[in-house]
């Protein structure tokens, strides 16, 4: 069954050190998750490290059995059992049956026909878990009314899971957020029993607007670092992205203004209040609103009718004030995000397989 942690990792670019390239790659496959694994004292590498290095890409057309790896490894039999079920389950090794021993070996006699097959088949099994989305989600013109931000993305990490039976209580809902690893490694309830991310996710689907964390806290009352978690594992996972609410901008900014008159008054608002950035009939209009006391949220909003987002973002930092942020899926339908998400996934194999060929003819050497 496949089962595998993709954490994507930057390019070893240039580097044709063995050790360096073997922990770039078990951590792109999140092998190794605990801290301090990596090493197992006095400057030896973890025995799984040792195991990929020294025995599957070393003699990538060997097989060995657990007794061997064991002996050779200086480890349990569980504890080698542990390592290889890692390797077996991300697709990386197989095993066959010889004289009655259970033979281990790198898939397709080389790291590289390893790492080819096993992309093709987590992505073919990420593509048919990412098809309930098309039951799920509505197209939307309007959830993608604010643009995305360029190079904004989270770095990616998503679990590809093979689908397994439900279990009790469990619906196909629950089963496609766990197996792409949106519940964490444990799974917490919401305030109504059911898990928090299924619970924002179910949000998601049917809102057009982005989530802000306070909306969030208001809906789910837990606490924000646990909320802000949830969601960034979303965006981890290219389901969502994480946007400002440029649709709460003329509150955000009114809120601003004025705080920023009650303290420092008009002059403070022209001089470095950032007002003689805009149009100078605008800020006149602005502090002569201020003055009788009738500015308000529709008169910001009209005032900045013909002033570019961009500019009013700018203009609301120089009053110190914050523009919030809000979270959303990330494509008009089901099949945008799917490709969005695929398309991580294959750029993330690709630098894979360029490990595997570098650390190929780097052993060569």
């Amino acid at each position: 069954m496949m089962n595998m942690r993709l954490l994507e990792q930057p390019a070893p670019a240039g580097s044709k050190d063995v050790d360096q390239l073997v922990s770039w790659l078990m951590d792109t496959l999140d092998l190794i998750r605990r801290k301090g694994d990596e090493w197992s004292g006095e400057g030896i590498h973890s025995p799984l490290h040792r195991l990929v290095r020294d025995y599957l890409i070393q003699y990538p057309k060997n097989g060995w059995n657990a007794q061997e790896l064991a002996d050779e490894l200086g480890l349990a039999i569980t504890a080698l059992h542990n390592q290889i079920t890692k390797l077996t389950e991300c697709g990386l090794i197989d095993s066959v049956n010889i004289d009655g021993w259970r033979v281990h070996h790198l898939r397709n006699g080389s790291l590289t026909n390893a790492v080819e097959v096993m992309a093709v088949e987590a992505r073919l099994v990420l593509e048919q878990r990412l098809r309930v989305l098309n039951s799920w989600m509505k197209e939307s013109e309007e959830r993608m009314k604010i643009p995305s931000e360029k190079n904004k993305d989270a770095p990616f990490r998503i679990h590809i899971r093979s689908r397994v039976p439900l279990t009790e209580g469990q619906d196909e809902m629950d089963s496609f957020l766990q197996d792409l690893g949106l519940y964490g490694d444990r799974v917490r309830s919401g305030p109504n029993g059911a898990p928090l991310g299924k619970g924002i996710f179910e949000y998601l689907l049917d809102s057009n607007l982005p989530l802000s964390l306070d909306e969030a806290l208001d809906l789910w009352g837990t606490t924000r670092p646990r909320l802000t978690r949830t969601l960034d594992r979303f965006c981890a996972a290219g389901l969502a992205e994480r946007i400002p609410r440029i649709d709460r901008l003329p509150v955000t900014l009114w809120s601003a203004i004025s705080s920023q008159h009650g303290r420092r008054g008009g002059d403070w608002l022209i001089s470095k209040g950032g007002l003689n950035r805009i149009d100078s009939g605008l800020a006149n209009k602005i502090i002569k609103a201020l003055d009788n006391g009738k500015f308000n949220v529709s008169k910001c909003e009209k005032i900045f009718s013909d002033v570019s987002a961009k500019e009013q973002m700018i203009l609301l930092n120089l009053l110190g004030g914050r523009l919030p942020v809000g979270w959303r899926l990330a494509g008009i339908n089901a099949a945008a995000i799917r490709e969005r998400i695929l398309a991580r996934v294959d750029r993330t194999f690709r630098r894979m397989k360029r490990v595997a060929e570098t650390l190929e003819k780097a052993l060569e050497q």
